[in-house]
């Protein structure tokens, strides 16, 4: 995901800010209560249609988190929340699901309860400083290649579409070590950039196409709502 100080910077230095800092209207659609079926086609869209059928599954039961699929394969997939009206679709290598699965569903149970973005942000962190957290043991990768990243945006103080990426464990990790940066990545799709440096920091890098949508146009019919405004870093002419 991007982070909260990168959207902002870039926000400002696009036609995109207009729209996102205007008044806009409120999404209908109760993304909190969706069937499980859905939420299950959502989480897996994270991933090329190649690598879903043996994946893992999280879903919400009753308002909690539960293994709902139990796959064969190497990936886990959840739909993160950051706020209520988000749906964060992401699938994570057995590295992950060892170190940033417990962070995830602990920000979204925040969420779910209701707490404010800046209280579930300040709680993370905290979590992360004292150690609560654990890095990821070994280099791996989590996959947000949805056409679903409904992510909420601190510093627009709204839910928005962000495009498809990937993510690369990194813990430690700082732009100056790669040569990275948040402008080179959106001027070259591929080039990376950290994410979330620290102990759950990642190398992130945009994806030319979104894995396939259709098994969530199907399984969720209805259930969504008007998409959210569109984060498009890379405006076109």
């Amino acid at each position: 995901m991007i982070s909260l100080v990168q959207t902002k910077s870039l926000l400002k230095s696009t036609a995109l800010a207009s729209a996102v800092f205007m008044a806009l209207p409120a999404y209908a659609a109760d993304r909190l209560q969706l069937s499980q079926e859905c939420e299950v086609a959502i989480a897996r869209s994270a991933l090329p249609t190649r690598l879903r059928k043996n994946a893992s599954v999280y879903a919400l039961v009753g308002g909690k988190y539960q293994k709902v699929i139990e796959g064969s394969g190497p990936f886990t997939c959840i739909v993160e929340r950051n706020h209520p009206d988000s749906v964060i679709p992401q699938c994570m290598d057995a590295a992950g699901v060892e170190s940033v699965l417990p962070a995830i569903i602990d920000r979204s149970n925040m969420a779910i309860s209701g707490a404010a973005f800046e209280a579930i942000e300040a709680a993370n962190k905290k979590k992360l400083d004292s150690g609560h957290y654990h890095p990821a043991p070994r280099p791996g990768v989590n996959y947000m290649m949805s056409d679903y990243n409904y992510i909420f945006v601190g510093s627009a103080g709204q839910v928005l579409k962000v495009p498809p990426h990937v993510m690369f464990y990194a813990p430690g990790l700082t732009n100056d070590d790669i040569g990275g940066s948040f402008k080179g990545m959106i001027e070259n799709v591929g080039s990376p950039s950290t994410f979330q440096e620290g102990l759950h920091g990642y190398m992130l890098t945009y994806t030319e196409h979104r894995a396939d949508p259709n098994e969530v146009a199907q399984a969720c019919e209805g259930q969504l709502g008007e998409r959210p405004p569109s984060f498009d870093p890379f405006p076109k002419g």
